[in-house]
């Protein structure tokens, strides 16, 4: 594995994600800004996830197709711009589509990000696609910190620093990866056809399983600062360091899930994380406290979050000779769903209960996910070929 180029592709995911994590803490802001309600705010996230998760599998396979280190630097300025657009803007629709610009930003970068990682992992698919996972998470961990404090300083035109970073960003990746593309293409030019086969039925109960997290990630990302702030009377700024816990939790656990999945099995670790999340799921909810809540949302970070590099992992080995497509989908496509179901949530929360009933009809979600995860099961290992000392199989 080479940690090295790793780190770079996990250093743009970073870039990239800080964007997204930015959004459920800027959602509060722009609530209050412009008189939303849940469901209109939810519609915010609807058009930033749908925009990034739809063409996604478009770009996967133009990243299966056409080698290029474009896509990544260049998803990273258009996540930033758009994000860096919210706060200058007045109208709800000019909003939205700076949102769908951000989203189409993400798509971009995600599948080439990710057909990157796997190559350079060499043989720890878990370890690294777990590290450049690693780094959007921690993007989720430092957006709602960025808007925290971008907010506090300069109002919501600070969220300007968005759109100066991913250009800062956008140029360093690019020079990194165009360097290191040319240097491996060099060295060792890529096959001009995958290796391996698609296994299409398997790959559908997994995508059943991602848009069961994506609906959990997404509703928990979504509502959780709104949680606090009208659940619990907290302020804005406490809603968003409780989403930096949520993230933060989320973030080591992907390590653990990383490289608990190379040592018991991909899909084991995904039925374990539903184990450990419909109990807690079901709990949080019906917490009076704060503290309570908040001790709940360690498990279901744990829950969501450290199964993610696992499932991109046997996405791209389901799908062996596509793995740009298999990228698209699994970061992209399946998560769209969680997207739509936002704004559901909301309308839930604005006409049958708040937001305990909305978080609550969450967890029908996780049983379905979690049954689907019954029937995922590891690919056979791929037989070794040994060599003789003139190179002939």
């Amino acid at each position: 594995m080479d940690i090295q180029k790793i780190l770079v592709i996990s250093l743009g995911h970073l870039s990239c994600d800080i964007n997204g994590g930015a959004l459920p803490t800027l959602l509060p802001y722009l609530a209050a800004m412009h008189d939303f309600d849940y469901q209109t705010a939810g519609g915010l996230m609807f058009a930033y996830s749908v925009a990034s998760s739809i063409v996604q599998p478009v770009f996967g396979l133009l990243s299966d197709k056409v080698r290029t280190p474009i896509f990544a630097p260049l998803g990273v300025l258009l996540a930033g711009l758009g994000i860096g657009l919210c706060g200058l803007l007045d109208s709800y629709p000019a909003i939205f589509a700076a949102l769908v610009l951000s989203g189409i930003g993400g798509a971009l970068f995600h599948p080439e990000g990710a057909r990157y990682a796997n190559r350079v992992s060499a043989g720890r698919q878990g370890m690294g696609l777990s590290i450049f996972s690693v780094g959007g998470n921690s993007g989720f961990v430092a957006g709602p910190l960025l808007v925290t404090s971008a907010t506090f300083l300069f109002g919501l035109h600070g969220t300007l620093i968005f759109a100066l970073l991913s250009l800062i960003m956008s140029a360093l990746l690019f020079r990194l990866l165009l360097h290191g593309e040319q240097t491996d293409a060099q060295r060792s030019p890529e096959p001009a056809a995958a290796q391996g086969s698609n296994d299409w039925r398997a790959f559908g109960i997994l995508t059943l399983v991602i848009m069961s997290r994506s609906v959990l990630f997404l509703g928990l990302n979504s509502y959780i600062p709104f949680y606090w702030t009208d659940v619990f009377q907290a302020s804005k700024a406490d809603a968003g360091f409780i989403l930096t816990f949520f993230c933060g939790v989320g973030v080591t656990s992907n390590v653990l899930g990383g490289m608990l999945a190379d040592k018991i099995g991909y899909s084991r670790v995904i039925r374990l994380a539903y184990v450990l999340c419909l109990p807690a799921l079901l709990l949080f909810p019906r917490m009076d406290s704060a503290w309570l809540a908040t001790l709940l949302l360690a498990p279901l970070a744990v829950g969501i979050f450290s199964p993610f590099s696992a499932m991109v992992v046997l996405g791209q080995k389901y799908l062996a000779r596509n793995v740009g497509l298999a990228s698209g989908v699994t970061l992209g496509l399946a998560l769209s769903v969680g997207g739509i179901a936002t704004p559901v949530l909301g309308f839930v929360a604005d006409h049958y209960g708040g937001l305990p009933v909305a978080m609550l009809c969450l967890a029908p979600v996780a049983i379905v996910g979690g049954l689907a995860a019954c029937f995922l099961r590891d690919p056979a290992p791929e037989p070794s070929v040994s060599l003789s000392k003139d190179g002939a199989a």
